[in-house]
This record gives structure tokens, sequence and C-alpha cells, in this order.
């Protein structure tokens, strides 16, 4: 733990160097000033009888007083300044200290994200660990000071008896043990138990998403949902409570030997100012210091437990910031005519034995139109998150124009290609903003942004928005617009046609769209790019007649090549494919004519 508080001061003073040397002067004075107070207080009583008996001057009561009132002053303001100190630290831990995160972020292998080995530093580092180091610094410094203060208290004691110290000082030791004690078995207990407060929270969330909501609420699964969650919850709750009670074992003990304690100094105090053997001054000092002392030993405790409560999101921020990264090579090749090659490619996701790719080989030519079929978990998009370098081939290459794609950066590979994913994003901003994350450096640029929505088909959304580009989005602006879900595929298909990319990827994200209008789209959407490549994805074999080549993948290999025609006649894998999903369009042909009909 000790070497984890050393770690945020580390951090934090590289986020904020100058609210960092104010927080440690703060922190040093107050230590100082805490039992130099107590003394003050002590000399001015002593010395007012000593005046009055003409043994000092006016001036040095007039002194002592001042260093008093100075000493409450700053005390009395220390909480005024330290807010200010705070906001400073967390201003400068915000702009420096999230940077770097969500830096990492960006650039950490996408592998990281399906590990279950570190799902739970992932986790943790999504949910604003910034403020959780800042905690850690600022619980270190606010021990230290209050370590200090005590042991500056203790010294006054001293007056009466070094026993008084000493004894303090013993039972100080164990008390702090025994806090750090119980809170280590809730330390222990709450990492533990992070696993099933993920459960918890994705079985909360299916009970309060709209889509999942709907769904479980029309085939009558709430109930079986909520118990679900009411029996992990309940489970949770009742180790919380058994640790808990456990834990408050050691608090209970270390609350009476503190007690013990105060109530040995109060005593001896009375005795000692009976027998006339200590000061007036001595005495109320000390008397008003044990109830000092006690708070303050109390308040180290929660401190110290808060601290090592908290020390272990520095573990996670440094395995975080340890997680590999994808490689962002910084070449400039030429990549706007790309000539991609999957050479002898093979690859299985990690922490799995099955094997996805089984050595796939492939070309895709500048301005061509490729359609990747083949049956769900055939491996069509493993294909397109290999081209993303979301994870690496376990052997074999994948090229643009001879270079191997590890070699270049994702900037660099922007230009080459843009993905339109099936679960694509629905952003809650604006129009403009939805569209210009394909190319962010458009986004102002309206001109832009509207043609790569006439590309993407959606016109007819920024006209139903009286052509205003910065119209909300989503629900929850109060003025935004909620889209239907095709409307949402159409703004993504724009974001993807805003980039000045070679090729355009379509990973099925009109998987949700009917047979007929999913084909209707593809051609609509091939004819307005005809000036780009196209890469086609769908387990739906309509759109496949518009491509150049078509790559039919069955169990991790090619395992039909050609173009519609070509493959029809081979009267293989393909051909019958495409006759056993030939009644989904008659059958929509003949249903949607009925519906004219009527």
């Amino acid at each position: 733990m000790l070497k984890d508080s050393i770690r945020s001061i580390s951090v934090i003073w590289k986020c904020a160097k100058l609210p960092v040397i104010f927080k440690i002067l703060q922190s040093i004075l107050t230590a100082i000033l805490t039992p130099m107070s107590i003394y003050f207080t002590q000399l001015l009583i002593d010395n007012i009888g000593r005046y009055t008996n003409g043994l000092v001057s006016l001036s040095y009561i007039i002194g002592i007083l001042i260093l008093l009132l100075l000493s409450i002053l700053f005390l009395a303001g220390s909480g005024f300044f330290d807010n200010l100190i705070h906001i400073s630290l967390q201003r400068g831990v915000n702009r420096n200290l999230t940077t770097i995160i969500v830096k990492k972020f960006l650039t950490v292998d996408y592998r990281c994200f399906e590990d279950r080995n570190i799902a739970d530093t992932m986790n943790r580092m999504g949910g604003a660990p910034q403020n959780n180091i800042l905690n850690i610094f600022l619980n270190t410094l606010d021990s230290l000071t209050l370590l200090i203060t005590i042991l500056g208290t203790a010294a006054v004691f001293a007056q009466v008896s070094i026993w008084f110290s000493i004894l303090f000082l013993v039972i100080l030791i164990p008390m702090l043990w025994l806090d750090f004690k119980a809170m280590d078995m809730m330390n222990t207990m709450f990492n533990d138990q992070s696993e099933q407060e993920r459960r918890l929270g994705y079985l909360s969330g299916l009970l309060n998403t709209k889509n999942s909501l709907l769904e479980l609420k029309i085939f009558g699964a709430i109930e079986y949902i909520l118990t679900k969650w009411k029996v992990l919850n309940k489970k949770v709750l009742d180790e919380r409570v058994k640790t808990t009670i456990c834990s408050q074992k050691y608090f209970a003990v270390s609350a009476v030997l503190i007690i013990l304690w105060s109530s040995l100094v109060v005593t001896i105090l009375i005795w000692k100012i009976y027998h006339s053997t200590i000061s007036i001054g001595v005495f109320v000092s000390l008397i008003g210091s044990a109830g000092t002392i006690l708070g303050l030993s109390e308040t180290l405790s929660r401190t110290f437990s808060s601290l090592s409560q908290e020390h272990l999101i520095m573990k996670h921020y440094y395995k975080f910031l340890s997680l590999p990264v994808i490689d962002n090579a910084n070449k400039e090749p030429n990549l706007f005519d790309p000539y991609i090659v999957f050479d002898n490619v093979h690859f299985t996701y990690p922490h799995t034995d099955t094997e996805i790719l089984k050595g796939i080989s492939m070309e895709f030519y500048p301005n061509q139109r490729i359609s990747l079929v083949g049956e769900n978990g055939a491996g069509k998009s493993t294909i397109i998150k290999l081209l993303c370098k979301l994870y690496k081939p376990d052997s074999g290459r994948i090229t643009i124009n001879g270079i191997d794609i590890q070699d270049l950066s994702v900037s660099e590979l922007r230009k080459a290609y843009s993905v339109v994913f099936q679960d694509y994003a629905a952003y809650s901003l604006s129009l403009r903003e939805n569209v210009a994350f394909g190319d962010i450096d458009q986004i102002t640029n309206d001109n832009a942004i509207t043609e790569a929505l006439r590309r993407g088909l959606s016109s007819d959304i920024l006209q139903s928005l009286h052509n205003n580009l910065d119209a909300n989005l989503g629900k929850i602006e109060e003025d935004g617009v909620d889209l239907s879900g095709g409307q949402w595929q159409r703004i993504a298909i724009s974001r993807a046609c805003l980039s000045n990319s070679a090729f355009v990827i379509l990973d099925e994200p009109t998987a949700s769209l009917d047979p007929i209008a999913e084909t209707e789209m593809y051609q609509a959407f091939a004819a307005l790019l005809s000036k780009k490549g196209c890469i086609m994805i769908s387990h739906r074999l309509a759109s496949a007649k518009l491509a150049d080549a078509i790559y039919v993948l069955k169990d991790g290999i090619i395992a039909e090549k050609g173009t519609h025609s070509e493959l029809m006649a081979q009267r293989g894998l393909y051909e019958s494919m495409f006759h056993a999903q030939s009644s989904w369009y008659h059958t929509e042909h003949v249903d949607r004519r009925a519906g004219h009909e009527k």
C-alpha cells in the first residue's frame, strides 16, 4: 500500500505540480499548528496568572495571544483553502490524467477488451479512475498530516509524563493495524465480488434498456430476469453483511483501546491538578487535547482505512498502462488505390481453441466490388476485424500495396477503407456530428457532409429535418429527433461515405432490414459509389449479384470464388444457397404486391 501511495503522489505531481506544492505546504502547516495551538493555550493560561503577579509583561501575553489567534485562524480557514486546492487538483487531473487514460484506450490492443483476465481492470479504468487516484493522493497526505499532528499532540503530554506519550504510541500501532485488518477484509470482499457486480449490472441493464425490456415483456420473461437479479443481489448483500459484521469486531477493539487511553489520561490529570503537581494551563490544555487526540486518532483510522480501500486502483492503473497496444507505425505510403492481399491467413480468437480462418488467400483490387458470403460463423466478420487490425493473424500476412498492415498506422488504414459494422453506433448528438465522425476534420464542411448524406441514401433524413445539419438526434436533448432503425443505418453508411477512403466495407449493417429492402439499398449504394471499391458482407446472396467477385466462405476456408453467373454455373454451394434463399424474395415480393393492392 505504501508503494501505491507513493505512486499516486508521482502521478498527481505530473498532472498538477503547483496545486500539489500548495497542498503539501498546507498539510505541513496544519500538522504543526494543531499541537502548537494547544501549547499556546497552555502558555496563555499560565502566563495570565504570572502577569497579574508582575512576573511577565503585557507584550509577552499579547504575543502569545497573537500566535494562538493566528494558528486558530489558519486552522479555521484551512477548509476554505483546501477546497480551492482540491478544485485546482481536480482540474489538473481531469485535464491530464483523463487524457492519458483515454489515449491508452484508443491504442490498447482490441484483444484486451475480450480478455476475461483483465476485464476488471478495463471496467475500473472506464469508470473515472482519476478520481480514485486523486483520493489516494489526498488520503496519503491527510494520513501523514494526521500522524504528525497526533505525534506532536502526544509530545505535549510528555510535560506531565513521558509514559503518556509512549503508552499512546504503543496503543496507536495496534489500533491502526486493527483498522487496516478490518478494511482489508472489506477490500478483499469487494474485489472478489467484481464479477458478481458486473453480472448485476448486466441483469439490471436488461431491465432498463429499451430493446431488451420490450422483448422480455413480449416473451413474459421479465419476472425471470428480475428473480435472477434478486437472487444474485441477495447473495452479494449477504456476503457484505457477514464480512461487515466480522470487520466491525476489529474496529470495536480499536475504539476500546483509544477510549481506555483517554480515560487514563483524564483520571491522572485530575489527580495531578488535585495535588497541585501541574499548572492550570497544563491541565486545561491537556484535558482539551485528550478529546482532540481521540478525534484525530479516529480520523486517522478512517483515512487510513479509506486509503487501504482505494489503493487497489493503482495496481489496476499500472496494469492498464502496461497492456499491449496496436502498432501505430507512422509510414506514408500511397494507399489511395489499394491492392489488398490475404496470403494464407490463419486465425484463432484469444483464449479459444477453434481456428476460425484456415489459410485464407484472396485479392481485392482498386474500385472492385467484392462480396463475402457464407453462413453465420463462416469467418466473414473476422476477416474485417483483421483488416482493421483489431486482431493480428496467427500466421500469414495481410498486405496493402505490398506493405504488411501491421506496419501501417490506423490513420493510414483509414485512407484505404472505412467500415460500417452491423452493430454500428447511433450517437445522440447532432446530425452533423453523427456524419462527421467519419472524418472529424470535415465537421465544419457543410458541402462534404451533405454529399456524404446523399451517398449514404440519407438525403430524405436531412430534408425531414428542414435541411438543418445541426438538428439533434436521439432522446437526450429536448428537441432531439429519434430515427428508425433503417434511418440510423443510413446515417452510419453516410458516416463511412464522408471518409476519403478507397474502399467502403459494409459488414452486414442492413441485417435488420428485410431481404428486399436490403437488396434495394445495396443497389442504390453501389450505384452512388461507382468510383469507390466496396466490400459487402452478408449471409443473404441477392446483394452478391452486384459484385465483381464473390468469395464463398465455409468453415473458415474459401469454398468457392467467382462472379454470380460463374458460381451459379458451377452448381455448387453458392448455387444451392442462392436457390434456398430465393423463396425469401419471392414471398416478400408477393407480400408487397398484396399490400399495394389493398
